[in-house]
């Protein structure tokens, strides 16, 4: 049984637990240690002590503000690309980063975690050398997909056939495009190394559907230029647009920059947890 919580998500802070009966991951550390540790205990997962794996995805701040922390409290490798290591000991503080921690990672690498397979595969973003995971178990799948500026046919290759997503919907153009943001930072944003959009994920996203229903967390949404209802309604009437069924096989769901998400199972979402 694969289930995960969406600890945190938004521009300010982003981490995911991710569990079996096994095997304990956490993926980013975007928050404080004393954050991660509470919303950990919150939603029943195991304590920090007892994880098996930390996964990066790089090294901005919204995902190693806590790293520092969550190394004193957990004795688990480190598994991230040559730059996101690198990049993370200028972030925080290097004096946590013990080269021995470290485990290498690089684009299209396939991972033994435990019972869990793990697929690492680069993305498009302005960090040092970003990637994503997909997490496969017994039959039930879950990919992390944020932090890109666009989703190519490589990805959609690695990603199809997930139960569950948690996908980027950073922002909403026209917000954006208004907003108070300089137009350095809009253009950032909107570049192909920059986040999805409410508009792009969707359709990303009707790439991927194939017959079976998927569970969608709408992920590392914008505090300035988006809303939650608004990403909700851009990919439900964008689905429906493209084919009128995606939008019935597409369960959505929100993610917080405040709370995590209850632990989930990582299967189609009319398969009851408990089964």
């Amino acid at each position: 049984m694969l289930e995960f919580s969406v600890l945190a998500s938004g521009s300010s802070g982003n981490s995911l637990y991710l569990q079996t009966e096994s095997t304990k991951i956490l993926l980013d550390a975007g928050i404080s240690g004393k954050q991660i540790r509470t919303r950990l205990e919150t939603v029943g997962a195991s304590p920090l002590d007892e994880i098996d794996a930390i996964l990066l995805t790089h090294e901005h701040i919204d995902h190693v503000r806590g790293l520092s922390q969550v190394i004193k409290h957990s004795t688990a490798p480190v598994y991230a690309t040559e730059g996101t290591w690198s990049g993370s000991g200028t972030k925080v503080n290097p004096e946590s980063f013990d080269i021995n921690r470290w485990h290498r990672v690089q684009d299209k690498d396939t991972l033994t975690i435990g019972d869990i397979t793990v697929t690492t595969f680069a993305v498009s973003h302005d960090a040092e050398e970003p990637v994503a995971f997909r997490f496969d178990s017994n039959g039930e799948s879950l990919a992390v997909v944020t932090d890109l500026g666009y989703m190519s046919d490589t990805i959609k290759s690695v990603l199809t056939g997930c139960h569950t997503y948690i996908l980027e919907t950073n922002h909403d153009v026209d917000m954006l495009r208004a907003g108070r943001y300089p137009w350095s930072v809009k253009r950032r944003i909107l570049s192909d190394k920059g986040h999805l959009s409410n508009h792009d994920a969707t359709l990303a996203l009707a790439d991927l559907l194939g017959t079976d229903e998927v569970s969608v967390y709408l992920a590392h949404l914008s505090e300035e230029n988006n809303q939650r209802d608004l990403a909700e309604l851009t990919v439900e009437s964008l689905l429906h647009e493209i084919k009128p069924h995606y939008k019935d096989q597409t369960r959505l769901h929100h993610t917080s920059r405040h709370e995590p998400t209850p632990l989930c199972r990582a299967v189609s979402p009319f398969v009851p947890r408990s089964q």
